[in-house]
């Protein structure tokens, strides 16, 4: 039962209509939907990675002009009091006083209060002496740790060995300071006395140190668009973490995580030997992607689904009429011809409903009329059967006559006798429309045998003229005789004198026959001409005893079986006589009105 529902189904237009329009419409929307994906998805992992990167470039240029920043507040000590400052203290240190003047004292405060509040990250500033002693300023007023010494070891030889240049120092806690933990960057930079020296060859008359809050650097990274995972180092030469968002990982060494997970971009910077790496979480990275790309999805599966309803609704709605017909049509085939399929659109289906019923409809009428014409044909044969009795008796009684004359020496009378017993059988031959040239030339040679007996050798005179094979083609049988008994009648009878009747045959060039019977009688005049042509032409029979009725009746029935393009032919003058000509096409076969009706 299962494979047979399948079969059906397979069978079935609404399947195949159905599988055909989800497989013209689902398969491309199916490649197209993922190379679209694909294609995307590519995109924007591209677009946010170069979005990334330009993002590290920026934080990258940023960082070089905060140190750059930093590297030009440390110079103003050369600008500060046109010389005032490092020209004192260059004095007092070249006297070897370690004690410096209140003057300059003053000098460095004022310098020190300007670089404080020049910066706003810059959380505390600091002027040391050669002689260890320093003054210092810082933004929160915090307390100094003076058991610290200020500033370590490690600074000073940095210094010294960078004298001349902005010497930075690895972020770390403000623990000269008490109580305080605060991660900032030092930044130190030596003061030369220039005028002491040539160049910058002088003595180092003290040293500038700056401490930076990372909110400096929190206001360069703050710009970029990072996910909650994503972590930004700034590391220096030795990758020492200077600066990351994830505060933990600030002041140590700098190691790459290794995980899969995790995309590294890395900017070196220009004006300082510093780099920023970022490890991008790759799944927070991409997780607005996949959002979108997952919208996308849910649009093209509902797409998909709207695709196959459309195809099931519009499969069914185009194979249900077809189906109807189907049914319809099989109540047709056994017989039950009294049915109509309903019209329920006006497209190509209405169309297709609308002509079945039409042809269910003349299918009838056409059985109707076969079946009636069939009745009356065999009406026609038993008839045909019943008046064959007739005629078989009139020719037996014929002959008893004939040969009584022949007995009484009478073979005048038997001659003409024998010539209507051979008209009568010819003319009486039922179920013979058509017949050869030759036949026909035989008939009508019997009735003029009747003629000359009748009237006389020297009254009447026949001319049968034909081209070769001409004798063997087809034509409508008594097409002629009726001709030629009108032009004997109507033409050479009314004529005082002997008269003759020509019948031609030829074929002529456009595969047609050419059947012409002239007579030498006395014609006609141009008025009566007319007349017996329109007759010709008219559509009603002519009225019994009409001069006309024979040619009319030959020329309407060439009509019937041929066509209207075909038919008998007029020309007369008076006192010379007429020429009635007969076309018909070539050796055409004749149909009957029942096999015409029969054959539909």
């Amino acid at each position: 039962m299962k494979n047979r529902t399948l079969l059906r189904l397979r069978k079935s237009i609404f399947a195949k209509f159905t599988l055909s329009f989800i497989t013209v419409g689902l398969i491309p929307l199916l490649v197209l939907s993922y190379i679209s994906l694909n294609t995307f998805s590519n995109y924007m992992e591209k677009y946010v990675i170069n979005n990334f990167e330009q993002m590290l470039l920026f934080a990258g240029k940023n960082v070089d002009d905060m140190y750059m920043k930093y590297n030009n507040i440390s110079k103003l000590m050369y600008s500060y009091g046109v010389g005032g400052m490092y020209g004192q203290l260059g004095e007092a240190i070249a006297a070897q006083n370690l004690e410096v003047d209140t003057n300059s004292v003053k000098i460095v405060d004022n310098f020190l209060l300007t670089a404080l509040y020049t910066d706003i990250h810059l959380q505390s500033v600091f002027f040391v002496y050669p002689n260890g002693n320093f003054q210092s300023l810082n933004k929160e007023k915090k307390p100094l740790d003076f058991d610290y010494d200020y500033p370590n070891k490690e600074w000073g030889n940095a210094l010294l060995l960078n004298r001349n240049q902005l010497t930075y120092f690895p972020t770390h806690p403000e623990s000269y300071y008490l109580g305080s933990n605060t991660q900032v960057l030092t930044f130190g930079r030596n003061l030369i006395d220039v005028l002491g020296a040539k160049g910058l060859e002088g003595r180092i008359v003290g040293t500038f140190f700056m401490d930076v809050g990372m909110e400096a650097f929190d206001e360069i990274f703050n710009q970029m668009m990072l996910n909650p995972k994503d972590v930004i180092y700034v590391l220096d030469q030795n990758n020492t973490v200077l600066y990351s968002n994830n505060k933990a990982n600030i002041g140590l060494t700098y190691t790459p995580t290794e995980s899969s997970d995790y995309l590294y971009r890395q900017q070196d910077n220009v004006n300082v030997s510093w780099k920023i790496v970022g490890e991008l979480y790759k799944e927070e990275m991409f997780q607005k992607i996949q959002q979108i790309i997952g919208t996308i999805t849910i649009v093209i599966g509902l797409c998909m689904v709207s695709l196959i309803m459309v195809a099931v609704w519009f499969s069914k709605r185009f194979s249900k009429p077809i189906r109807s017909i189907t049914i319809e049509m099989a109540k047709v085939e056994s017989g039950n011809f009294d049915t109509q399929v309903t019209v329920q659109s006006v497209d190509e289906l209405g169309l297709l409903s609308r002509g079945f019923n039409k042809m269910v409809v003349r299918l009838q009428d056409y059985i109707n009329e076969v079946y009636v014409a069939q009745i009356k044909q065999k009406q026609a044969e038993l008839n045909a059967l019943k008046s064959q009795i007739r005629p078989h008796y009139l020719y037996n009684t014929l002959e008893v006559i004939r040969m009584s004359a022949v007995a009484n020496d009478d073979n005048e009378v038997g001659d003409m006798i024998l010539s209507l017993s051979h008209q009568l059988k010819y003319v009486l031959d039922y179920g013979q429309e058509t017949v050869t040239l030759q036949e026909e030339k035989t008939n009508i040679e019997q009735y003029f045998r009747l003629m000359e007996l009748r009237y006389g050798e020297h009254k009447l005179a026949m001319d049968f003229r034909y081209e070769g094979d001409v004798l063997g083609c087809v034509l409508p049988k008594l097409s002629i005789q009726p001709i030629v008994e009108n032009a004997v009648y109507h033409g050479i009878m009314p004529k005082s004198g002997k008269g003759t009747i020509r019948v031609i045959a030829e074929k002529l060039s456009d595969h047609l026959l050419s059947v012409t019977v002239d007579d030498d009688g006395i014609g006609m005049t141009e008025e009566t001409l007319q007349q017996v042509r329109q007759k010709l032409e008219s559509s009603y029979s002519v009225e019994s005893g009409s001069s006309s009725i024979g040619l009319k009746n030959v020329h309407d029935r060439i009509v019937t079986l041929y066509g209207s393009d075909y038919g008998i032919e007029i020309t007369s003058s008076k006192d010379i006589g007429t020429s009635v000509r007969m076309v018909i096409p070539l050796g055409q076969e004749v149909i009957t009105y029942a096999e015409r009706h029969t054959s539909r």
